[in-house]
Parts: C-alpha cells; sequence; structure tokens
C-alpha cells in the first residue's frame, strides 16, 4: 500500500466507525452521492437499479477495488449495507473536474504529459493487478484542482481474471471494438481506450503511436501500458535527437565558414590577431560551460541516486526522476543559452555526450530500483 492511501486510511479509519452520514449532493446518473461522515467527505455509489443483478455488480466492483492502492487512482474504502441512500459503496472524494474540462483550460504540453504518464502508471497498475478497467474516457479521469494531479475511478465495467469471457459494457467512441462486440478482452482492449485519450491530450502530435493504439486487431497493438509508456519516451528521444543533429549541423556550418574566415584574415595581421583572441575567448567559453555540465552532473546525479535508493514508495521514486528530469532541462538550456552564441552547438553536443554516458544506466536502475518497492 503506497505511503499516500497509508495516511489516507488512517485518517478516515476512525471515521468510518458509528455515526452516520449526511447526504449533501446528488452527484452524476443519480446513484453517485456525496456525503459527509465525522467532517470527512465521501462520494457513496449504489447500485445503477433497485434489481438483484445492479446489487451484485456494486458488490463485484467492490471486490475487484478493495486492497488496490495506487497513487493516480480514486480508493475505496469500503462497502456498506445501511446507510441513507441504502447499500453503496464507500470511495475518496476527488475535488476535481474531468480531463475534458482541464484540457479545455489550455494546459501547457509538459503538463498535458505528465498527466498522461500518471494515467499510464495507473492503468499499468490496474493490468498488473489483472484488472481491465474497460471504461476509460475523460469523465472517469479526474484532475485534483489542489494540485492538478490526475485520478482515476469508476471501476463498474472493469473485468479481472475470473471475468474476462464476459464484457460489461463501455463507452463508445472509446471502447475498443472487440469490448463494445461483447467479446473477450484483454489489456489491450486498454490500450485503444488510451490511444482515443492520447488523441484527446495532443491531436496533433504522436500519430503513429496513436495508430498502433486504435488497430482494429488487438495483436496489433501496444502489448501493455509500459510499452506504451516506452513508445513514448522513445519519440520524446527522437525529437532531442532532431533537434541535436541541427545543432550538429549547424556547428558544422560554422565551422566551414570559420575556417574561410580564417584564410582571409591572413592578410591583415591586426586581423589575424583579433581572429585568435576570438577564437581563445570561445574556448574559454566553452570550457567554461564545460566544467559547469561536469559540476551539474557530479552533484545531481550522485544526490538523485542517493534519493532513488532512499525511496520508500514508487511515488517518492517518480518525484525523485521528475526532479532530476526537470532540472535537466534546465541545464540542457540554460547553460547553452548562457554561452556565447559560437560555442552553443558545441556546448549542446558535449550535453548530449554527457546524457548518453549516465542516463541509459539510471533508467535501468530506475527500473530495478522501481521492481523493489513494487
Amino acid at each position: 500500500m503506497s505511503e499516500i492511501v497509508s495516511e489516507t486510511l488512517r485518517e478516515v479509519t476512525p471515521r468510518l466507525e458509528g455515526g452516520s452520514y449526511s447526504i449533501l449532493e446528488t452527484l452524476r446518473e443519480g446513484r453517485l452521492y456525496l456525503a459527509e461522515k465525522a467532517g470527512k467527505r465521501f462520494v457513496l455509489k449504489t447500485p445503477a437499479s433497485g434489481d438483484a443483478r445492479s446489487l451484485e455488480l456494486l458488490k463485484r466492483e467492490y471486490e475487484l477495488s478493495v486492497g488496490l492502492s495506487h497513487p493516480s487512482l480514486a480508493y475505496v474504502f469500503t462497502y456498506e449495507d445501511d446507510t441513507p441512500v441504502g447499500p453503496c459503496l464507500v470511495q475518496e472524494y476527488i475535488d476535481g473536474r474531468p480531463l475534458d474540462r482541464y484540457l479545455a483550460e489550455h494546459p501547457s504540453a509538459r503538463e498535458r504529459r505528465r498527466l498522461f504518464d500518471e494515467l499510464l502508471s495507473a492503468v499499468g497498475y490496474l493490468h498488473q493487478k489483472g484488472v481491465i478497467h474497460n471504461d476509460l474516457k475523460p469523465e472517469n479521469i479526474l484532475i485534483s484542482r489542489a494540485d492538478d494531479r490526475l485520478k482515476l475511478i469508476d471501476l463498474g465495467f472493469a473485468d479481472s481474471g475470473v471475468h474476462l469471457a464476459h464484457s460489461l459494457g463501455g463507452t463508445r467512441g472509446y471502447a475498443s471494438p472487440e469490448l463494445l462486440a461483447g467479446e473477450a478482452v484483454d489489456a489491450r482492449s486498454d490500450i485503444y481506450s488510451l490511444g482515443v485519450l492520447l488523441r484527446t491530450c495532443f491531436p496533433h502530435r504522436y500519430g503513429c503511436i496513436v495508430r498502433r493504439c486504435l488497430r482494429k486487431d488487438p495483436k496489433q497493438r501496444y502489448a501493455s501500458a509500459d510499452a506504451l509508456g516506452r513508445a513514448l519516451r522513445r519519440r520524446g528521444r527522437l525529437s532531442l535527437w532532431v533537434v541535436l543533429g541541427l545543432a550538429v549541423l549547424l556547428l558544422g556550418a560554422f565551422a566551414h565558414s570559420y575556417l574561410s574566415m580564417r584564410a582571409d584574415l591572413r592578410e591583415s595581421r591586426a586581423r589575424w590577431e583579433g581572429l585568435r583572441e576570438a577564437e581563445a575567448a570561445q574556448r574559454s567559453a566553452l570550457e567554461e560551460a564545460k566544467a559547469a555540465i561536469d559540476a551539474w552532473y557530479g552533484s545531481e546525479i550522485p544526490a538523485f541516486r542517493e534519493a532513488m535508493q532512499a525511496a520508500v514508495s514508487r511515488k517518492e521514486l517518480d518525484e525523485a526522476w521528475t526532479g532530476l528530469v526537470d532540472r535537466m532541462f534546465v541545464i540542457n538550456y540554460d547553460i547553452p543559452d548562457s554561452a556565447p552564441e559560437a560555442v552553443r552547438p558545441a556546448v549542446r553536443d558535449y550535453l548530449l555526450e554527457r546524457y548518453n554516458a549516465v542516463f541509459p544506466d539510471l533508467q535501468l536502475e530506475m527500473i530495478a530500483r522501481s521492481g523493489e518497492l513494487q
């Protein structure tokens, strides 16, 4: 159980014992209620109708939800028969807005990518537990108002290892073809839905990745949420390589112009001395930039490794990695931008060299450490 959920349970469990719920508001579909008990807010989810089948499905949802613990999953605390609204699930209350409303606020590409990574993490966790969500859509993805963190909700249509023979439903436009056809589904059905959501978050990016997610034959899709995440990371690295490739071309063009200029300046002693001084200044600036890069790697990488080993949860591990990547993003732009224009391509080339020497091993260490914290 994650640290966040553990703290939530320590806080919430005493409030669930004794007393009664006060119904504050009726939420969507008329079967969700915002309630309060002992000063704590909850969401009460009731059966879709009053028949035995609906009650059976509600209990089944509780059986699938109980014990699941992930920072990006809404927590289901308990199932209760005796409440003001009858039998219900008692769920975590999230003060947030659905994904589509959040996207209407025009968040940055970086924020949208962070949220999609959180969604991939939650779905990947469900798949590891043998649970297929089967209803991934903006309405079931809440973004908290407090910190813009993602929470995945509603396992009402979910499948597990004992329920994979027949799907319960889904939402047209987001559900896979096999789910809508009532056929057996596996994790690749959720991959289809993730492809639709990826296109929703990034209408003009990741076209090839989206098309693979949306293939009609599940065997031709990504096999897992982790595989989809790796494809997105590779696409990000490819973009970096394109930028760096352009930098190398610019550096080559600069070198050609520089040599031509040196040949011309041989006719004038004064101009030759000026060129030597400029060349020395560039070398000095380049060495200064390299020293700053070396100092950053010499302090940040050991500190990250210490934080990675000290992490006691996947959340802390992810936060350490995100912090390192954020700081890496800053150094990749701040140091070249602060260097003279003439040496910026060489500085970026050196940044790429240091990155390639360190980050592949760090990623392997992250994977290993993540496995230890699983």
